[in-house]
């Protein structure tokens, strides 16, 4: 905006067309020529609204420079470090921008599963149990007659050794979990357990046996497994867990009277092995390593292992200078594992 002598406001182009009018009419009134002083002051009116109309611009043009100085600097160059870093986050889908921008990296996404096997072995520790020997001792009329013997007493801790296999089909659930279902077998050996049992009888002296139960397991277990995608390629955590059935074998198994002591008997010798089934649970947390894009893996886990009560039914005693028994059955409460498993597995 321009403000004149009379002091009114007008725009330079307001008075291009005030001169572009004097000129017309100076045309159209040729023979009204101006005078010399009238012509000084026309010219210094067009010089000054010139000036003020230059001195606009430049306000135009500081304005815009203000506004948007990196684009009128110069011309768009190529950002780097974090700008560079901004263009990707927004060149990339939401969740994968985050991830970008941020320092730490990117969880990776869900492969999209599919059938898997492995093999794998172990140790571990072996609870010890309650566990009872009952039978009848068949004495004469002349001696009181039938004995019955209820012996109780506790097992032995131990270690244990097991290896095994799984078959299993896994999905992806998401961006972050991979469930998946398994059918897994393995057996478990070098588990000796020993006991010392007492039967408590008022008819004749106490009785004590020192027994050996010589035990293998094989357990088989239907589990649920879910797997969780990490940020670091390769590395699957998953916990898990299953329920199914053990065959606990005994084999060589003896039953030695220490009190009062009868040397050389075993009171299972008729039939000292036995074998019997019963309910078997697990709950495991490992991580798998990936070889590569081989698909095979390399794992590592922890199972806690337990084994359900069970009745194991051994021979009678056979000795000529023992009375004659009944068969023997040992009753054991319910064992628990601790045990360590590492193995190699491939994904179809």
């Amino acid at each position: 905006m321009i403000r004149n002598q009379g002091g009114y406001q007008m725009t330079a182009h307001k008075y291009l067309i005030v001169a572009a009018g004097l000129m017309t009419a100076g045309a159209a009134h040729a023979e009204d020529i101006p005078s010399n002083a009238e012509l000084f002051r026309m010219l210094k009116e067009q010089q000054q609204t010139i000036s003020e109309l230059r001195a606009e611009l430049r306000q135009a043009k500081a304005e815009r420079r203000t506004a948007t100085p990196r684009e009128a600097a110069a011309p768009a160059a190529r950002p780097a470090g974090r700008d560079a870093a901004k263009e990707t986050v927004a060149a990339t889908p939401p969740a994968q921008a985050y991830a970008s921008y941020t320092k730490g990296p990117a969880v990776l996404p869900a492969s999209g599963g599919g059938a898997y096997v492995g093999v794998f072995g172990g140790g571990g520790s072996r609870s010890g149990t309650d566990v009872s020997q009952l039978g009848t001792v068949f004495f004469l009329e002349a001696a009181g007659g039938p004995l019955a013997v209820d012996a109780t007493g506790r097992t032995s801790s131990g270690g244990v050794g097991f290896g095994g296999a799984h078959l299993g089909y896994e999905w992806s659930y998401g961006a972050y979990v991979r469930p998946a279902l398994e059918i897994e077998g393995f057996y478990l050996a070098g588990n000796q357990p020993r006991a010392t049992l007492v039967n408590p009888t008022d008819r004749i002296a106490e009785r004590t046996f020192d027994n050996t139960f010589p035990t293998r397991t094989t357990v088989l277990l239907a589990n649920m497994v879910v797997g969780f995608n990490t940020p670091y390629q390769g590395i699957t955590p998953y916990i898990g867990g299953g329920i199914g059935a053990a065959n606990v074998s005994i084999d060589g198994a003896t039953s030695t009277q220490t009190d009062p002591a009868e040397p050389g008997i075993n009171h299972f010798n008729a039939r000292p092995d036995s074998s019997a089934w019963t309910f078997a649970a697990q709950a495991k947390a490992g991580a798998r390593f990936a070889l590569g894009n081989s698909g095979a893996y390399l794992f590592g886990e922890y199972r806690y292992l337990y084994v359900g009560d069970v009745n194991q039914v051994f021979g009678s005693t056979v000795n000529p200078v023992h009375a004659p028994t009944s068969p023997w059955t040992a009753s054991f409460g319910g064992t628990s594992h601790h045990l360590a498993a590492g193995g190699v597995g491939f994904g179809f």
